[in-house]
């Protein structure tokens, strides 16, 4: 087969099953068929550094904080991370550019026979073209984030210099099991012999796992708790290193940030006579630092309308701390849309302190119907699928309103801001 447009190659894409659409079916948790794929492409996942991060929650963001703060040292870097919210090259960027459609392309004319020969799922393309990529460009230093787990991911055929594990709670538990340790050893298959890891805030019998883990293979882990990570308000954090304050100012406005912020540090300092970041430049780094879509977004200037991707316990908790340093969770609107698989009681139990719900349901297998909400939230009220949106959201005209409850939603969320401007 020959691409000979990125309409063409998103139409192959559109043809293989994806996680968002149809859950676990869409992937296949061994590493040996993706190894050998990538050993025939030229072994690209061997000829860069990088640094490994897994978690819950927060690994996206603390990518981008590593990447930003690396670029800002002048070290050419390459990020990947998943999924993508609008266009499928927000996977991949090298010094925040976004791989071009004719470099996709190109690696599908090059690979088509060895992608269909190898059966590659949706992610392990994107993991195989993000290697190839930041291979072919010679890159200082890689920034990868874990799609689901951590052992069995494709993402675990790098040899990191730094692996983290940003946080472990209650999440993809018909995959990763149903005990927080379970969890916890799954994302811990990602740390490697001889080489540090970075955690930060875990629940106790996590923090075990990870370390019993680290014991066995001889290797140091490091807390961010040392740091004593802050959210003093008005984009303002503190870390202490040693006696010192580090005041970093943002334009972030999360409090789960402070825990983000303190990986990148450690992971940083455990860097710097390789490559090395100064205060200076950690700092200003973080004074123009755009964490990407999705993430406690606000979505317009004139409004306070936020989108967060908050869809397990942990994420809903974080998602309401920040918006209680706008406002009141019971004066604040929640628009959400969620997968089936991330009903679970203790989540539903969090969302249900807010009292105006607002329910719409995805044209995704996976997603839930307004029938599974309304059992959990039985003050949800259900959204037009198609008539009517315009006028809904005319409702909240000046009030403080929160989109949440899956990456998924986002591209309908801009969809529907980009009709109300």
């Amino acid at each position: 087969m020959h691409f000979t447009s990125i309409q063409a190659v998103e139409n192959y894409l559109d043809h293989i099953p994806k996680f968002s659409s149809v859950g676990t079916s869409a992937a296949n948790f061994e590493l040996d068929r993706f190894l050998n794929f990538c050993k025939q492409i030229g072994s690209p996942h061997a000829t860069f550094p990088s640094v490994h991060i897994a978690g819950t929650n927060g690994k996206g963001s603390t990518c981008r904080i590593l990447a930003t703060v690396f670029r800002q040292a002048e070290f050419d870097v390459g990020l990947y991370t998943s999924p993508h919210l609008q266009k499928y090259n927000e996977r991949f960027e090298i010094n925040s550019k976004l791989i071009s459609d004719d470099q996709l392309i190109n690696f599908f004319n090059r690979y088509y026979d060895k992608i269909e020969s190898a059966k590659l799922t949706y992610f392990e393309i994107s993991t195989a073209i993000a290697f190839w990529w930041f291979a072919k460009s010679k890159v200082d230093i890689a920034i990868i984030e874990v799609g689901l787990g951590g052992r069995l991911d494709a993402t675990n055929i790098i040899d990191p210099l730094v692996s983290v594990i940003t946080s472990i709670s209650m999440d993809h538990t018909n995959i990763l099991g149903d005990k927080i340790e379970d969890i916890a050893r799954e994302k811990g298959g990602i740390i490697k012999s001889g080489k540090p890891v970075v955690v930060g805030k875990l629940p106790t019998k996590a923090r075990d796992k990870i370390n019993e883990m680290a014991e066995e293979m001889g290797i140091p882990v490091y807390s961010v708790d040392e740091l004593e990570p802050r959210y003093l308000g008005t984009g303002r954090y503190q870390i202490r290193i040693n006696d010192k304050k580090l005041l970093i100012d943002t334009n972030l406005v999360a409090p789960v940030q402070a825990i983000n912020l303190a990986i990148a540090w450690q992971v940083i300092q455990l860097l710097k006579h390789k490559y090395p970041v100064t205060e200076g430049q950690f700092k200003r780094a973080l004074n123009v630092i755009q964490l990407g879509a999705g993430r406690f977004e606000k979505l317009l200037d004139n409004q306070d309308w936020y989108f967060d991707g908050a869809h397990n316990l942990e994420a809903v908790k974080a998602m309401k701390n920040s918006l209680r340093t706008i406002g009141n969770i019971e004066n604040t609107a929640l628009v959400l849309s969620m997968m089936k698989d991330k009903i679970r009681p203790d989540v539903m139990a969090e969302l249900s302190e807010f009292k105006n719900i607002f329910y719409y349901q995805l044209n995704l297998e996976r997603a839930a119907t307004f029938d599974d909400i309304k059992q959990w939230l039985p003050q949800a009220t259900p959204i037009p699928c198609s008539h009517g949106q315009q006028s809904f959201l005319n409702d909240f005209d000046s009030k403080l309103v929160i989109f949440a409850g899956s990456f998924y939603f986002y591209t309908k969320v801009r969809e529907w801001v980009r009709n109300f401007v």
